[in-house]
């Protein structure tokens, strides 16, 4: 079942960090060798989208792949978007624009002969939910503006630091800049392990397929991966900034740096802007309504399952939390006072549901903190806790992978 709404995926360090500075309260999750970021966008419409962001170790298709695959085996996103920066193949498609993927066209597969190498491509077909939410975007005027608006701003600001060229060509770059707004251009993407930076193998290319936008190295290792590390499909798409033309010039572009930078800014804005739309339906992952409402102490006595010893006091929660969607991870803390003190808590367990559909009994001895490191599903939580006598009050604060949340239970 998915757990996240969305997995932003780049191949650089540097995309990233673009991503990064532009997703809310972007935190690092490290687990073993893997290092996750985690975020959480609210759309303008109130609803909410848990995001998961990683970059590759290394550029292209084989590592891309692998990643998509441990993304899709650990979190199961709702969908997959691929954020970075791409070389032009048409005319029409300008440095700075952004490329979206209808499909991504895998050029590596060849025959070597002693003719040459003859090609055999494959494509695979974007997701046609996030294909159709983009398309929609590009005709919202009002969203689409803002997006350009974003990419014209920060293309302004860059004319004040322009490094890497010659002082008679300063002018012309800053007149590119400040004339730069940027289109979105949806066709056929080329993936492969080449970097691209000859005429000659781009129209070696376009011979093989004449409607190609631009090219780049990690789309087909995560359309790859998206189509057949499950049985069902995860469907995900390519997002690309244009920095160069796939030609000689692409060094001394990328020397330059605003082109690449704004390459990368406008593609992780776009992805950002397609999610605060709002327009598809969240999981309502890490979001749970708190209900301390109380069962009988036999629920408790049955879950505890220690001998009472005299003076204790056995309260359920069996409803503690309402889960709205799946949680990522769990922290609960509570503190039990009696008329003049604090209690102590000889036990408490936790019961809840994971991912392969167990229901799993979580006890702790002698502490008030419950802290859970795995997926939760289902539609509730339960808390039974044995103390040392019975409570005036019971304060919770509990957390899932966003703001803590309060809570007082008082009996009646």
């Amino acid at each position: 079942m998915a757990i996240v709404d969305f997995a932003f995926v780049t191949a650089l360090t540097e995309e990233f960090e673009v991503l990064r500075r532009q997703l809310p309260q972007c935190r690092e999750k490290v687990e073993g060798s893997n290092i996750w970021y985690r975020s959480r966008i609210e759309a303008t419409n109130g609803k909410a989208y848990e995001i998961v962001a990683v970059f590759q170790n290394q550029m292209g298709p084989l590592d891309a792949q692998l990643l998509t695959s441990q993304v899709i085996e650990r979190w199961d996103p709702s969908y997959i978007i691929l954020i970075g920066i791409a070389g032009s193949f048409a005319k029409e498609v300008r440095l700075g624009d952004v490329i979206v993927s209808q499909q991504v066209f895998y050029y590596d597969l060849a025959k070597a002969s002693s003719e040459g190498l003859s090609y055999r491509p494959q494509g695979y077909p974007s997701g046609g939910t996030l294909l159709k939410q983009l398309e929609s975007l590009r005709l919202d005027g009002q969203a689409f503006a803002a997006w350009q608006e974003a990419a014209r701003r920060s293309a302004v600001a860059k004319t004040s630091g322009i490094t890497g060229i010659p002082a008679a060509r300063v002018h012309a770059a800053k007149k590119a800049l400040l004339a730069h707004v940027p289109e979105i251009h949806f066709g056929t993407i080329a993936s492969g392990s080449q970097v691209i930076a000859d005429k000659r193998k781009r129209e070696e290319l376009l011979r093989l397929h004449g409607k190609i936008l631009g090219t780049e190295m990690e789309g087909a290792g995560v359309l790859h991966a998206a189509f057949f590390h499950k049985e069902l499909t995860t469907p995900a798409i390519v997002i690309k900034g244009i920095s160069d033309a796939a030609d000689k010039r692409k060094d001394r572009l990328d020397a330059v740096r605003f082109w690449r930078e704004l390459a990368k800014e406008n593609s992780a804005r776009l992805a950002i802007e397609l999610v605060r739309r709002g327009t598809i339906k969240p999981l309502g992952t890490d979001e749970f309504t708190p209900d301390v409402r109380t069962g009988s102490p036999g629920e408790a006595r049955e879950m505890i399952r220690n001998v009472s010893a005299p003076g204790t006091a056995y309260l359920a929660f069996p409803r503690l939390l309402t889960l709205k969607g799946p949680l990522t991870e769990l922290h609960i803390r509570f503190e039990a006072e009696g008329e003049n003190s604090s209690l102590k808590v000889f036990n408490a367990v936790l019961q809840y549901s994971v991912r392969d559909g167990r229901r799993v009994r979580e006890e702790v001895e002698s502490a008030n903190s419950i802290d859970i490191e795995q997926t939760i599903i289902g539609s509730t939580i339960g808390l039974y806790i044995m103390l040392s006598a019975s409570p005036a009050k019971i304060n919770f604060k509990i957390r899932s992978s966003g703001p803590e949340r309060e809570v007082q239970w008082k009996p009646e």
